[in-house]
């Protein structure tokens, strides 16, 4: 855990606007070892209506870690909160350690009681209805910008047109769910709407469980060549066979920047768990995340579970982790042996616990084969937002060699 020193001066050198300052609700008594530092940063602004620089707040606090200055603000405040109900836990402790050997009775009951306080103050799930009235009319404002502009779309550009022609991508806090059988191309989908939103100017985050970094970035090659008009062969990269290497060094060129991270995670490894996601998340912030094979990731509990209590907390978290941070995240797992039809898209109950993952989605894919035509793919709509008029079924063109996927018609 980094110390109090570094996280309370990423915090105090990160506070650069009124906004971050209305944020962030903590007072100076909430800080360690810099509380100083921080109300200074408030008394300033309330003087002078701006933050100090990191410059003004060396010369008057040389403590200060400058190292730290580069540190994402969300990142820090949230550990900061976790140091800080570290130490009110154990403060509470001590309080009472001499009263804990000559009465534990009473000391339990103050420690208990202490407790509760604190978990009371780290309830933010209740908030004013009436509070929150301008923020929701300025949000529509927003929104009515967007869909009024040429091509508006809100959210995140889709690689389907079927959810890009109602007007609403990937929006913020919701979990898109992908199923199907093992061989059928659950990675290959996760990469597309990967790279598409990254195509798009999207941060995204792409988190693998089961396929290392190298194999990944292939076949991402192949996928954005794909979409800037360039055509290479993913089994000609993979196996070092004639390609135009002209043309693969000039793509590659033109593919820097692009905002598309990798977080291969296989087996074999200490275990993925959703802590471990949510830490990629803080410090990476991106807007969208993928994680392709999510039934390999721990929830995390710390204690044996039953089976359908370990999916259940899975989705659920995984739901939280995308509403609490405000991204859009996708994520993959497998049907059942029930799903022993490789051409039929497999249903909800044919995925292990499937009615956590039901109720956990928001968006809910499945994916399946097309008999003698390896060149398609069917999708099939099990689940949209709030159950709207939709198309059930789509026809997806799959030629993942050479980085085309593509929805080509909703009727089937």
């Amino acid at each position: 855990m980094e110390s109090f020193d570094f996280i309370e001066s990423g915090i105090v050198f990160g506070l650069q606007n009124a906004k971050t300052l209305k944020q962030f609700r903590y007072s100076s008594n909430d800080f360690a070892t810099h509380g100083d530092a921080y109300k200074f940063v408030i008394e300033y602004f309330d003087n002078y209506g701006d933050v100090p620089t990191p410059g003004i707040l060396t010369e008057n606090f040389p403590t200060l870690d400058t190292s730290a200055q580069t540190l994402d603000l969300e990142y820090a405040a949230d550990i900061f909160k976790n140091q800080l109900l570290y130490r009110q836990i154990v403060g509470t402790f001590q309080q009472n350690k001499t009263l804990l050997q000559e009465n534990p009775k009473r000391a339990y009951s103050l420690i208990t009681s202490g407790l509760n306080d604190i978990g009371i103050v780290y309830d933010e799930d209740v908030i004013s209805y009436d509070k929150t009235a301008e923020a929701r009319l300025q949000e529509w404002r927003e929104k009515r910008i967007v869909r009024n502009t040429e091509g508006g779309l809100l959210g995140i550009k889709t690689s389907l047109d079927t959810i890009n022609n109602t007007g609403v991508g990937w929006m913020p806090g919701e979990l898109i769910s992908v199923f199907a059988r093992p061989a059928v191309g659950k990675t290959w989908f996760c990469i597309e709407s990967a790279a598409e939103a990254a195509f798009n100017g999207v941060k995204t985050l792409l988190i693998s469980t089961e396929m290392p970094e190298a194999q990944i970035s292939l076949r991402a090659d192949v996928v954005f060549a794909n979409k800037m008009g360039y055509e290479f062969s993913h089994r000609a990269l993979r196996n070092g066979e004639e390609i135009d290497e002209e043309a693969y060094k000039e793509f590659l060129l033109k593919l820097n920047g692009r905002p598309l991270l990798i977080c291969d995670h296989i087996s074999g490894q200490t275990s993925m768990t959703i802590e471990s996601v949510a830490t990629l998340v803080r410090k990476h912030s991106p807007e969208f995340v993928v994680i392709d094979g999510s039934y390999l990731i721990n929830s995390g509990s710390g204690r044996n579970k039953q089976a359908w209590e370990e999916s259940h907390t899975l989705f659920y978290a995984l739901k939280n982790l995308a509403t609490a941070t405000n991204l859009s995240m996708m994520v993959s797992t497998q049907a059942n042996r029930a799903a022993a039809d490789i051409f039929t898209p497999p249903q909800p109950d044919q995925v292990a616990f499937g009615d956590a993952l039901l109720r956990a989605s928001d968006v809910l894919l499945s994916l399946c084969r097309i008999q003698d035509d390896p060149m398609r793919r069917l999708l099939q709509y099990q689940k949209y937002r709030d159950a709207e008029s939709f198309a059930d079924l789509s026809t997806l063109e799959w030629n993942p060699d050479i980085g085309r996927i593509k929805e080509v018609h909703q009727d089937y």
